[in-house]
């Protein structure tokens, strides 16, 4: 057999334009699949953890949750997370929460662990296989203005009432009396008007995080959006407004004496933490 029967030129043309044909097919399966593995994968998962718990503060009522994200392939830029309380128990009800501040834990070196806050805004860039982990207080967006005005009412009548008792050197029975009624009666004040505004009350709760992001595709220089849900169900008890009302109490009373003293007396936010808590990611 002659070497010029197998030269391309000498081939029948149904065998070249299958050639070519098939050439062209696998290249756009080969296309088709990095962009179904761009387009449909997401690259950030987030898993809210069971240390959840409810803090009164002077900006509002406010649910801790930690999470843990990891990222593949090319990263995530986080742009949004949005937060939401569901009570599914008896009435259900739907409370709309803003994440107001992002942070972390750390441990201090007596072995305390702490929290420490770094921004208000969700921006932040997740490396591929580098484990983050992020705290996220969630405030009751149509209840924390009510509540900080509370407080700021509070603290004026405080330094209003300083202000009127700090001449006498020597106070008699009397007007201690007298300063001790005003100081019990602006805190009742506040304490009423505080509790009114806290919604934590006994049931089933479902946390919801959404959190937004974008990622790099991998096959193609676009610059595409996901969305990935955490979620953590938890059980708040018959006797959790009592015990907040009374460390809520605690609270304003120490506040009265930072104001008074003018010392920085130690005091805690009132805090709880529900029970029965379920861990999940989707």
């Amino acid at each position: 057999m002659s070497n010029a029967a197998a030269q391309p030129e000498n081939l029948p043309y149904w065998m070249l334009l299958f050639s070519f044909l098939a050439s062209v097919a696998l290249t756009l399966l080969a296309i088709a699949e990095g962009i179904c593995r761009s387009l449909g994968k997401a690259t950030l998962d987030i898993a809210l953890t069971r240390e959840v718990f409810f803090r009164i503060l002077e900006t509002g009522e406010s649910l801790y949750a930690n999470a843990v994200l990891v990222a593949y392939d090319t990263g995530a830029l986080i742009q949004e997370i949005k937060a939401s309380l569901t009570k599914r128990n008896g009435a259900t009800k739907e409370f709309t929460l803003r994440v107001a501040q992002i942070g972390e834990k750390f441990r201090t070196p007596e072995g305390l662990y702490q929290f420490s806050f770094h921004s208000t805004s969700p921006l932040s860039f997740v490396p591929p296989t580098n484990p983050q982990r992020q705290v996220y207080v969630c405030e009751h967006e149509s209840y924390a203005g009510e509540t900080q005005q509370y407080f700021q009412r509070f603290l004026q009548a405080l330094y209003e009432i300083k202000e009127r008792y700090s001449t006498p050197t020597n106070p008699d029975q009397n007007v201690l009396a007298q300063l001790e009624q005003e100081v019990q009666a602006s805190v009742q004040e506040a304490l009423t008007g505080i509790m009114d505004k806290v919604q934590i009350e006994p049931g089933k709760y479902t946390l919801t995080i959404i959190v937004t992001y974008r990622q790099k595709g991998k096959f193609l220089p676009l610059a595409l959006r996901h969305t990935s849900t955490s979620k953590v169900d938890f059980t708040v008890a018959g006797y959790a407004r009592d015990f907040i009302r009374y460390a809520l109490r605690e609270y304003l009373q120490g506040r009265a004496l930072q104001v008074l003293l003018g010392e920085q007396v130690p005091i805690l936010a009132p805090e709880y933490s529900p029970a029965d808590i379920r861990e999940y990611a989707e």
